[in-house]
């Protein structure tokens, strides 16, 4: 979050190297990032809707259309692209952008507006954005599938199921043998254990009844 915040001010200010930024992002990096609507709330609402006016401008002038947007109409955009997305992140946007502009949904001959951005490209995104989550879901899934199990993962698990076992046994014994027992035979136990390199492993169990033997 703090890392979009700081994106986020560095282009707003002009500092940013947008081209550098465009090609250091892709859509698989938006999963990791926060949503708009998480990021730019509260006190940070200027700044959202700053920056998304700052890479709105940008979009535009992209075009070598004659005909520019009013400044009515940026500011309408703007209020669309952080409407639309709310549920995506800052970073969904710069891409967004960048693929629209390049062609990647379909070229336009008359000019761009909300309605072809949200209308048509937009939805072309999400749905590029579903394909490649869904993509990366099922890579990760066959990994798991594939990994083998060794004999060796067996043994050690079993060890461990095993040893679980043991200590349950062993607590049921120190309950057993303390039951009725003052503190100085308790201290006696405990030391007994102490020399003990079989008993030793689970003194721990044994000084716990400290704590309700005074």
């Amino acid at each position: 979050m703090e890392e979009t915040l700081n994106l986020s001010k560095s282009i707003i200010s002009g500092n940013a190297q947008m081209a550098l930024v465009e090609m250091n992002l892709s859509i698989e990096q938006t999963f990791s990032k926060p949503n708009i609507r998480t990021v730019f709330k509260n006190e940070n609402g200027t700044i959202g809707f700053s920056v998304v006016n700052v890479l709105v401008n940008r979009f535009i002038n992209s075009f070598g259309f004659s005909t520019k947007l009013s400044n009515d109409q940026i500011e309408i955009l703007t209020v669309d692209t952080l409407e639309n997305f709310k549920y995506e992140s800052l970073e969904d946007i710069i891409v967004f952008f960048k693929m629209a502009r390049t062609g990647k949904f379909g070229s336009t001959k008359k000019g761009v507006d909300s309605n072809l951005i949200y209308g048509e490209w937009y939805p072309a995104y999400l749905e590029q954005k579903a394909d490649i989550r869904e993509q990366q879901y099922l890579r990760e899934k066959n990994t798991l599938n594939s990994k083998e199990i060794t004999l060796e993962d067996v043994k050690k698990t079993y060890s461990k199921h095993q040893e679980k076992n043991f200590e349950k046994r062993v607590t049921a014994f120190v309950e057993k043998i303390t039951k009725n027992i003052d503190r100085q035979i308790l201290e006696d136990l405990i030391t007994d254990w102490e020399k003990d390199p079989a008993r030793k492993p689970y003194l721990n169990i044994l000084k716990k009844k400290r704590i309700t033997i005074k």
